[in-house]
């Protein structure tokens, strides 16, 4: 919340992104660990699951919350009570509070749209934004059918021409507002880009929102698989051992705590150079380079250190301590 403070600018819209990813495992003693189907690879993996939460604003993401999915059996076993992901996800957004002057988008993919997520952006004010399965029931002048057969009837078969333009890519869309069978009144928006064939139903609860909006508010999604796979990689979000729960969410919570810390100390740094939080300015933010560059002055700092304390010490003992504070570094 310091940083979203610290970057607050009037009229940018706030995104809060919901997902979930997993962490491959070969112990079978870690809590929570269960063999599961990965859609990726498709075959089924031994492993956790974990839901987390960003903020983006400004094109900066923001980790916000991570928890550790435990399944039904396991909950039961040892002693917690068992929560779906949706349930995760709501409690998780629960906790999560916006100014009443930024605009907030909740954007999800298919599983997290749920009604009771609905439900609470409604009565937030929040727009929420995801996209359909096929197999969703949709009212329709009290017809009812299915956003695959709905796809069909008013937007494949009918040549809908409106082409839209979102950054470089053009889309063929159509919009149209509808019931959900479990989730209210909302607004769907089938698009299809002009360079493949496949249609996409994205919808959203606020029934007012721009076609261009909804469609700028889906696309923010990426974000949070680009964070997953550079917190993997760089900020050990998967290389915990412990079997303890306890143990592995404090884990999971350093990784994050350490992406926002190198997100503040690259604003400290702008602003320490005089320049402000322009977004040309924060488009050069890179965790990889700004942890990088703290690790040189880290490790300059220990050497001059211990060479101003090299009077009375042998050679020995110099590379000792040496070797003691770069590792703590």
């Amino acid at each position: 919340m310091l940083i979203l403070n610290l970057l607050k600018k009037k009229g940018e819209a706030v995104y809060f992104i919901i997902d979930d990813t997993y962490n491959k495992k070969r112990g079978k003693h870690i809590l929570g660990a269960f063999k599961f189907f990965d859609h990726i690879s498709k075959q089924y993996i031994w492993g956790q699951q974990l839901v987390c939460a960003i903020i983006e604003y400004r094109g900066i993401v923001i980790p916000y919350a991570i928890e550790v999915y435990i399944p039904k059996d396991t909950a039961i076993r040892n002693g917690y009570e068992f929560k779906k992901k949706t349930q995760i996800a709501l409690e998780i957004l629960k906790e999560f509070e916006a100014d009443e002057s930024q605009e907030v988008f909740v954007v999800v993919d298919t599983y997290y749209a749920s009604p009771s997520i609905m439900k609470l952006c409604r009565e937030r004010k929040y727009n929420f934004v995801s996209m359909l399965k096929t197999n969703r029931i949709l009212n329709i002048s009290n017809e009812q059918m299915n956003v695959l057969s709905y796809t069909k009837q008013y937007f494949l078969i009918k040549n809908r021409k409106k082409i839209i333009k979102i950054g470089s890519n053009r889309y063929q869309i159509h919009s149209q507002v509808v019931r959900l069978k479990k989730g209210g009144a909302v607004k769907l928006v089938c698009t299809r880009s002009l360079s493949h064939r496949t249609v996409k139903i994205i919808f959203t609860t606020n029934t007012a929102l721009p076609i261009e909006s909804i469609l700028r508010a889906y696309s923010k999604r990426w974000s949070i698989e680009l964070f997953f796979k550079m917190s993997k990689q760089y900020l050990g979000l998967r290389s915990y051992q412990s079997r303890n729960l306890k143990a592995i969410q404090s884990f999971l919570r350093l990784s994050l705590i350490s992406h926002n810390l190198l997100t503040h100390a690259f604003i400290e740094n702008l602003r320490a150079k005089g320049k402000s939080l322009t977004d040309k300015n924060l488009a050069h933010f890179s965790v990889i380079d700004t942890r990088d560059h703290l690790r040189s002055i880290t490790m300059i700092d220990s050497i001059e250190y211990c060479l101003e304390k090299n009077n009375i010490k042998s050679k020995e003992v110099l590379i000792d301590e040496l070797k003691n504070m770069l590792l703590a570094a």
